[in-house]
């Protein structure tokens, strides 16, 4: 008799784990109603992404989960550089919603729940559970608790507004300097989906803008923001953070068990690995997980197609 297992989340590592689980286990995907994923694309070495997963058709799935934008503008240092936002030799570039969809309809599962699961030790009757949620639902869940194991590197001022009128929906802006104290700011304007737009300013944490400021850039760039099209704005400093459960047979993966720096480490293939180390295959080495580096403040931009 299989072992039964849930597999908790909506995300891409719900997905790579219901991937590689899936054949082996009694699987019960548990997966929120209202999913929610960033429309800001994401990049990854492509080998290392598709070596570790040989189940996946490569070619089908850059199709499938390929980003709706096509165009990267980078102003920086008194120079204009404009990329195709395309998969190429080195890298993968996908959407993460798409790619999630894309893995959890890839594979059959026993069943697939559509629950909000806010306690992870509610789930009973599972020999074991993969906890692939995110990390700000892991921290609001009593059964972990959380360690900052390293100070923020970065930190984000951002705005959402409704789409601008006159602005490219297929293309995502930055524009990077120096403050007169010498300190890297980069601004950004990233179509997410949904007409709607991110605008913001990417910073040292030390040096973190107000909102005011941020629109004042904006104007400056021509980019002119009305208070009713603002549909929500905050400030992220994303710590390095250890999570741990009280739940013995709870294994959390991904950004539910540390959340990595953004400037220096791709998540996805840190997460990917953990999968393969719980099937038993062998854990991809520890410089895959790196991004080079790079005196960029901003982990939205896909600096690797600037290479």
């Amino acid at each position: 008799m299989r072992s039964k297992i849930a597999i908790v989340g909506s995300g891409i590592t719900a997905g790579l784990a219901t991937s590689f689980l899936a054949p082996l286990f009694d699987v019960s995907l548990f997966q929120s109603p209202k999913p929610f994923a960033s429309g800001i694309p994401e990049i990854v070495p492509r080998r290392a992404f598709f070596d570790a997963i040989s189940s996946l058709n490569e070619a089908e799935t850059i199709i499938q989960t390929a980003p709706a934008i096509q165009w990267v503008l980078w102003q920086h240092d008194d120079r204009s550089q404009q990329v195709r936002l395309t998969s190429n030799e080195a890298y993968f570039v996908y959407d993460k919603g798409r790619l999630a969809a894309f893995l959890a309809e890839s594979i059959p599962v026993a069943q697939c729940v559509k629950q909000e699961v806010a306690n992870i030790a509610d789930l009973v009757g599972f020999d074991r559970v993969f906890d692939c949620r995110g990390s700000k639902s892991v921290m609001n869940d009593p059964a972990y608790q959380s360690h900052i194991m390293h100070p923020a590197r970065t930190a984000c001022r951002y705005l959402v507004v409704s789409s601008l009128s006159g602005k490219d929906r297929d293309e995502m802006c930055f524009w990077s300097e120096n403050t007169s104290g010498g300190v890297r700011r980069t601004f950004f304007m990233i179509p997410v989906g949904n007409d709607r737009v991110s605008l913001g300013c990417s910073c040292l944490p030390s040096d973190v803008i107000s909102t005011a400021e941020l629109l004042m850039a904006m104007m400056g760039k021509g980019i002119n923001v009305t208070p009713e099209s603002i549909i929500f704005s905050g400030c992220a400093e994303p710590e390095e953070l250890a999570m741990t459960c009280s739940v013995g047979h709870v294994t959390p993966l991904g950004d539910a068990g540390y959340l990595s720096c953004p400037l220096s480490e791709y998540g996805m293939l840190k997460a990917l690995s953990q999968i393969r180390e719980v099937t038993g295959a062998t854990t991809l080495s520890r410089h895959l997980f790196k991004r080079p580096e790079n005196d960029e403040i901003d982990p939205h931009l896909p600096q690797e197609l600037f290479s």
